[in-house]
């Protein structure tokens, strides 16, 4: 772990840790020889996570030709990465001491985002689907974790951005030593995530991903073009979903997603932003109950 992001660990005061489901799965994903039986064992441990799994396999987002009424069929039927995903947005929910309203519009940030990434990744081949659905999933993970440790200092903070009329990110450093994107970066390192999904949290807002050696020191060899494509469909994501109102208290309208860094990274069109918009928006619609309810 970098000493940048140890510090930054240190300095949070109340450290979520990786959601004990989720650590149990992924380390049993981890197996060449896993055993599905003990996955299903895992994830049944936790009901919550157990009905989440299930209902979201059960939308018409992962289309599947018939009802999964069992974790045994689920494991069969959605495959091992799209379980991964699964297990992982179910976990994340269930991270907050409390669920209020504020908590319930973080977690539908999380999961717009998380489904827009995934559509967007299939739909212009920019990066992994399911990949491209953690990052999003993940990419405010700092404001979770904010929440978390200091949610009266949050709740200020938000409370704060409102009376302003400007967005939460642009008053952080009033309120927090660290950004969310420096805070859910160091956090997913901490868990040992990989290190494109803390590059493409780290990078989401600004797409500052270095193509030379000048990061390497903090995070390894990577594939500079690849994360920067990730990255840049999660942050088109991400517009995508301050459009649509998706984790806001209002939809932004007149937000013009083509303008973001992130389509203009993957030299999309006004046309093909437009069509992506309206199939997110579709897609959301129809399977809030099973992402939300």
């Amino acid at each position: 772990m970098s000493n940048d992001f140890q510090t930054v660990v240190r300095s949070i005061r109340d450290l979520p840790p990786m959601p004990v489901v989720a650590s149990k799965v992924l380390e049993l994903l981890g197996d060449p020889d896993v055993d599905y039986r003990g996955v299903a064992q895992a994830i049944s441990s936790d009901p919550a996570v157990s009905a989440r799994l299930l209902k979201v396999a059960n939308s018409a987002f992962y289309s599947m030709k018939r009802q999964i009424k069992t974790l045994d069929h689920a494991i069969a039927i959605v495959g091992e990465r799209t379980l991964r995903s699964l297990v992982l947005a179910a976990s994340l929910e269930g991270m907050n001491k409390s669920y209020g309203l504020l908590e319930k519009m973080l977690w539908e940030d999380a999961m717009g985002c998380a489904i827009g990434g995934r559509i967007l990744a299939r739909k212009f081949s920019s990066a992994d689907p399911e990949e491209a659905f953690l990052a999003g999933l993940f990419r405010h993970l700092g404001k979770i974790v904010m929440n978390y440790s200091d949610p009266d200092t949050y709740r200020a903070l938000v409370e704060a951005a409102y009376s302003e009329g400007v967005s939460t990110t642009e008053l952080e450093g009033r309120f927090f030593p660290y950004s969310h994107e420096v805070v859910g970066a160091a956090v997913l390192e901490k868990w040992n995530f990989s290190k494109s999904l803390v590059m493409a949290v780290l990078h989401h807002e600004d797409l500052n991903i270095a193509s030379g050696d000048d990061e390497t020191d903090d995070f390894g060899d990577f594939d500079s073009k690849a994360v920067l494509a990730l990255t840049a469909t999660v942050n088109l994501s991400g517009h995508i979903c301050l459009k649509l109102g998706l984790g806001q208290r209002e939809p932004n309208a007149d937000l013009n997603a083509f303008a973001c860094l992130g389509a203009q990274a993957l030299n999309l069109s006004e046309d093909q932003v437009d069509d992506a918009v309206s199939e997110i928006n579709e897609v959301f619609s129809e399977n809030r109950d099973f992402f939300i309810g």
